[in-house]
């Protein structure tokens, strides 16, 4: 199993998975928090206020077929700038976009991920890695890549699948990152896909988590905190358009 950039949406699939079918729910109790609230009208609202916040800051981790595990944890905000990290079988990257094309700076693994996932073999691997490792590279905007610094792309996910909207409960409240959350979860098949939104303040998503085979588990914190970005100079970017073959 390999990273490469071409398999951006499929990371972005398996990390939403436990929030897409949470956009909606089923049954409910009456006990605080949201009090006379049902379990389908709290994710709303949750999905709602996540969507409408200025920034937020993303860290998740995803088991994904082949035994392979994907990292990602950046920071974003709706003006289009973001700063993280992603990571998954032995290589990493940094990403950087301030309103513009993403900036990524790959290791050699990364690069040489992405040559053979593209269908190039270890001589191109080896070339793309020497010209591009350790330098920040322009990806465009509506790249592959650019998913994981898309806060409303990446949210918008989260709504794709109404008919897996059934069949939610509540369970107690649990405490995410130093702040009380109402639990609402869901069996299914053999995963349990499980949501966290904070009790107290706007009903942010605090925490979406799948648990089974294949878990993942994305946390969401920070929320309005602005995202530093410290954008290279021109002569540290690497346009791929530029390059010579």
């Amino acid at each position: 199993m390999m990273w490469t950039r071409k398999r951006t949406p499929a990371v972005l699939g398996t990390l939403c998975a436990g929030v897409l079918v949470l956009a909606g729910c089923g049954d409910d109790s009456s006990d605080e928090p949201f009090k006379g609230q049902k379990a389908d009208d709290i994710a709303a609202k949750a999905v709602a206020a996540t969507d409408k916040a200025p920034s937020v800051h993303m860290k998740g981790t995803a088991h994904v077929k082949g035994g392979n595990t994907v990292r990602i944890d950046v920071r974003l905000d709706d003006k289009g700038n973001c700063a993280g990290t992603m990571s998954g079988d032995g290589a990493k990257a940094e990403l950087l976009r301030s309103g513009g094309d993403l900036l990524i700076k790959g290791d050699r693994t990364f690069w040489t991920n992405s040559a053979r996932g593209s269908g190039g073999n270890s001589g191109d691997g080896k070339k793309l890695a020497d010209q591009l490792a350790g330098k920040w590279v322009k990806s465009p905007a509506n790249g592959a890549d650019a998913g994981l610094c898309d806060k409303k792309g990446f949210l918008a996910s989260m709504d794709q699948d109404k008919t897996e909207r059934q069949g939610m409960r509540r369970g107690g409240t649990e405490e995410v990152g130093g702040e009380d959350a109402v639990l609402l979860k869901k069996q299914k098949g053999g995963k349990q896909l499980r949501m966290h939104v904070a009790t107290e303040g706007k009903p942010y998503i605090l925490k979406t988590e799948t648990k089974g085979s294949e878990p993942n588990s994305v946390t969401f914190d920070e929320y309005g905190k602005k995202v530093e970005v410290q954008q290279p100079a021109e002569d540290e970017i690497v346009d791929p358009a530029n390059m010579k073959a």
